[in-house]
Formats: structure tokens, sequence, C-alpha cells
């Protein structure tokens, strides 16, 4: 019966390679070659032989503990890549000017930065936005003075300071008069038709009262008189503001006691006119309930979005 070969350890193994080779064993031999492998055993490649295929990175940028220059150009290099932001866009007011005294009709305006954000976010009542909105007025908007704007040309280019400052989309919220449905509507402020004013407007605008048969001179309500048209008491205590002339006079405590004493047929007609538009945004949207399917008009309002994103 033949005896099991005995497995040599690696020292024998090595000191027959080395009596192969005739070297010395005090001066050490090259390894061999790696034997190639059978299917099922593993080979180690050195880790200096391995290769990745991962992308080249590109070089990080230096962050530098001083720089050159002053500040404010520095800064400007780190906004290079927002576009808009102190660009000043040229735009036709719907007035055409024409509610001005030498106005070719043209403001120039241009987005809200954060300094304008935390002014608007500093708004904790109603009494406060007036003067907030004259702040932003005053930061962005250029070429015409906000006390003097007509409410229509205003609120024209508020709505776009809001497009080019948060974008174009404006979400309101319609309830279906059909069916008290509540819906969501997108609007596109770049899409709301503007009708302009007539090639023939002029103001002073003229009426002739029903009853007393006076004739009133006047003009558009501007920004600065917001305050006196808050509600319909307010507006009619403060219609003898807005009148220029009632017949031949215009002393203010003339006009004054006249609106306190004529006929509330006078009082209304005066009013009505005053409150009409005759250039600007178009006030009122149409669209199809989602819920009947009705086709029905809103308001398009001012709302808690409208100095947001969405």
């Amino acid at each position: 019966m033949t005896q099991p070969t005995k497995e040599k350890s690696l020292i024998e193994l090595a000191k027959e390679h080395m009596d192969k080779a005739g070297a010395d064993p005090a001066q050490g031999v090259s390894v061999p070659d790696a034997p190639s492998t059978s299917a099922g055993e593993r080979t180690e490649i050195p880790a200096e032989d391995l290769k990745f295929n991962t992308p080249k990175e590109e070089p990080k940028e230096v962050v530098k503990d001083a720089f050159d220059g002053t500040v404010a150009s520095a800064v400007s290099d780190l906004l290079k890549n927002i576009t808009g932001g102190d660009e000043w866009i040229t735009l036709n007011l719907p007035s055409r000017g024409k509610s001005y005294r030498d106005h070719e009709g043209v403001v120039s305006i241009k987005a809200f930065t954060y300094r304008e954000e935390k002014k608007l976010r500093s708004i904790k009542k109603v009494n406060q936005a007036n003067n907030i909105i004259k702040s932003l007025f005053g930061d962005c908007v250029k070429g015409l003075d906000y006390d003097s704007m007509t409410l229509e040309d205003k609120n024209f280019v508020l709505f776009k300071l809001r497009e080019i400052s948060y974008g174009d989309k404006y979400v309101i919220t319609a309830v279906c008069p059909d069916c008290s449905a509540e819906n969501n509507l997108n609007l596109l402020i770049s899409e709301i038709p503007v009708e302009y004013a007539a090639e023939d407007f002029e103001e002073p605008l003229e009426i002739t009262l029903p009853d007393s048969d006076q004739v009133v001179k006047y003009v558009n309500p501007r920004a600065k008189d917001e305050p006196y048209m808050e509600d319909m008491v307010t507006l009619t205590e403060n219609l003898w503001r807005f009148a220029l002339s009632v017949g031949a006079h215009s002393d203010k405590n003339i006009l004054r006691q006249f609106f306190e004493q004529t006929t509330v047929r006078d009082i209304s007609f005066f009013r009505e006119n005053l409150s009409k538009s005759h250039y600007g945004f178009t006030k009122k949207v149409a669209f199809d309930c989602a819920n009947c399917g009705e086709t029905t008009e809103t308001f398009v309002p001012f709302n808690e979005s409208f100095f947001s994103v969405s």
C-alpha cells in the first residue's frame, strides 16, 4: 500500500526552487511568474496595476482667504450667473402718459431683491401696506413719481413687478356662484389683457351732475388717494377731494360743503364716474367651473400669494 504523499511546506518549496535556480540562499532570488489559474481559482493583481473607469475630476475652485479689488467687485463676480437682477425693463403705461403733464407714458422697472423682499415681509397691518408699496416703487420704478400715478397705472406696474420678480404664474381661488365650488386658477400675468387709453383721452374729465346741473371737473384717483377709497363710506365722505372745480368754484371749502348738501343722486353719479376705468388691466377673468362646468367670471384679486413664487 503506497504511503500518502506528504504535503510540502512553503519553506521546502522555496528551497527546491532556489536549488534548481542555483541561487545562494543568502542572496535571495526573483519570484517566478505566477502560474496560470484554472477555473474557479482566483489571481491577485497588484494594486498598482489596477485601473478604474472613473471620470477625471475637474480641478476645484480654490477658496481665497483674501481678494484683490473691492467688496462690490467680489460680490458682483459671485452674482455673475444671475440674469436680470439689476436690469431695468422699459414698460409702456396703460395711460400712455395722457393723465400727466409732459410725460411719454413710459417707465422703467427692475425685479425685487432681498432688500425689497424684507420690506414686504415686514408688513404686519393693512395700513402699513401703502407705505411699503410706495417704498418698493421708489427702489424698483423710475420715470414717474408714485404719488402722482393713477391707480390703474400703479396696479399695472405692480403686477409687472410681481411678474419679473416672482414669475409669470399667479394662482388665485375663485368660487363658482352656481355650485359654490372653489376653483384654483393659474393666471399668467403676461396674458392678462391690457386696455390702453384712447388717443383722444385727456384729463381733467368733466361730467354734469343730474340734479344740481353743475359741471364737475376732476381727475382720476392717484396712488396717494388710496386711503380715501378704502370703502364706500370713506369714498363718499371724501368725494370733494377729487373735484378740481364745481361750476365756477374751485375753493376746497366750497366744494366740501356742496357735496355735503347736494342730492344723493348727484353724489352717486359722481362716485360712479370717479370709479370708472378708462384704461388698465382687465379686472375680470372668465373660467369654466371644474365641478359643474358653468362658465363664469371672477375679479383678479391681490391675495396672499401675490408676493410669492407660488
